[in-house]
């Protein structure tokens, strides 16, 4: 593989399978490093990182590169297999905050779930579930079943709702215990509270909002990827000294990993010495957004979202009628929420919801890179964009170059004619 003046390998284009798609571009985290010429992406090896995500987005393996392979951890049956499953000052486990909501575990701590086994099974180690709440035995049993090797459960009627202190203090007393080399939670409400007061306790790194996680084997060191700089580049962070090393995901940015009802594991039980009784009591719940006549877009498996050029609520109708034929809903940019056309709860991107639909439909979204990171996720993507260089249509499977006001009332004629039973529905 070609290196650089630097040492720094780098990747290497093979002009005669480029099929000119720029998909290299948009992923690249360097705008200089790559360009276009006769229709053929060029690679300026001076200024690549040698990161491989152009290697990865490449739909014809027009792409060579290789990333660096570092030593296997050894295996629990070899000689010094404690030695090299120990981390800092013996802490050792992938641990996962289990937030419950409603009595049942959030979807979010089952992503991390899979992940933190990919993580683990990378150390030697193993995948813990940390869990707080009152009766919640069925959660335990669920986190097994979606990848946990041991549950740690305090369950206590003071853990029944949510209150940072006490929670901060649990999970804090359950990492002293327990010391797990890294600790996930949800980037959700709850999470980013409680990873604060936790972080705070035992004086650990946290890094928020992380899109990517991955393991340096060779100083077992957690990889935590972020977009910084208002969404501009993306920065892995390490924590180096101090453990557990913490990070908090959004929703819907890690994959579900598949259930498996027969898998078996541990729970135990920790007595944290939480008293009911001293605490504050909690009167009443305000609602979610979505609880009171929103939508939640997270949960949409179709969704049809509203940029800055078709930011014009007279034609929001047409817009809602495409997302109700397709069983979606309606979301949004930035601008369209300033411009008061649509609410925040609507908002997809770095500062609004992570959304990974099956299809997402971009109408008059130019894709910025802080409204990128909140809908990568998505299984397929559709742009409709009177531009046909904007960045959304460059990675859209399908992009529909044209005046959204004649592209989308063919979309809607086209889909009513395919399923006559939802004839009506919009009107």
């Amino acid at each position: 593989m070609p290196k650089n003046s630097k040492g720094r390998e780098i990747a290497e284009i093979i002009p005669a399978k480029c099929i000119g798609c720029e998909r290299c571009l948009a992923a690249c985290p360097v705008p200089e490093a790559m360009t276009m010429e006769g229709g053929v992406a060029i690679i300026f090896p001076e200024v690549c990182i040698g990161c491989g995500r152009c290697f990865d987005a490449c739909p014809t393996e027009a792409i060579i590169f290789e990333r660096v392979r570092k030593k296997k951890a050894a295996k629990p049956e070899a000689a010094g297999a404690a030695e090299a499953a120990a981390s800092v000052d013996g802490h050792k486990g992938v641990a996962v905050f289990i937030e419950v909501y409603q009595g049942h575990g959030a979807e979010v701590s089952w992503e991390l779930m899979g992940k933190a086994r990919e993580l683990a099974d990378k150390l030697g180690t193993q995948v813990l579930g940390f869990l707080l709440g009152h009766n919640v035995k069925p959660v335990a049993e669920e986190a097994i079943a979606h990848g946990c090797d041991t549950v740690y459960m305090a369950d206590s009627p003071a853990f029944q709702v949510y209150l940072s202190k006490l929670y901060g203090r649990a999970v804090a007393k359950m990492c002293q215990q327990v010391k797990p080399e890294i600790l996930l939670l949800g980037a959700t409400a709850m999470g980013r509270d409680l990873s604060g007061v936790v972080a705070t306790i035992l004086h650990a790194g946290l890094t928020a909002d992380c899109t990517g996680l991955d393991i340096d084997m060779e100083k077992r060191l957690l990889l935590m990827t972020r977009p910084t700089f208002g969404g501009s580049i993306m920065a892995t962070i390490v924590c180096q000294n101090q453990r557990p090393q913490m990070s908090t995901v959004r929703p819907r940015v890690m994959k579900l990993p598949r259930r498996d009802p027969g898998r078996k594991g541990e729970i135990r039980t920790l007595d944290l010495g939480a008293q009911a009784d001293s605490l504050p009591q909690v009167i009443e719940f305000m609602p979610k957004a979505h609880e009171v006549g929103g939508v939640d877009i997270t949960k949409a498996p179709v969704l049809v979202v509203v940029g800055k050029g078709a930011c014009d609520s007279r034609h929001l109708p047409m817009l809602e009628d495409l997302a109700r034929l397709l069983g979606g809903a309606v979301g949004c940019s930035r601008a369209v929420v300033q411009a008061g056309m649509l609410p925040y709860v609507r908002q997809v991107g770095q500062t609004g919801k992570t959304v990974a639909p099956s299809i997402y439909i971009g109408v008059g979204v130019s894709g910025a890179v802080q409204h990128l990171v909140g809908m990568q996720g998505s299984d397929r993507i559709i742009a409709i964009n009177t531009d046909p260089h904007a960045p959304m249509m460059q990675i859209a499977d399908y992009a529909l170059v044209g005046d959204y006001l004649e592209v989308v009332p063919r979309l809607i004629k086209g889909i009513e004619a395919r399923l006559p039973s939802l004839k009506g529905v919009s009107s």
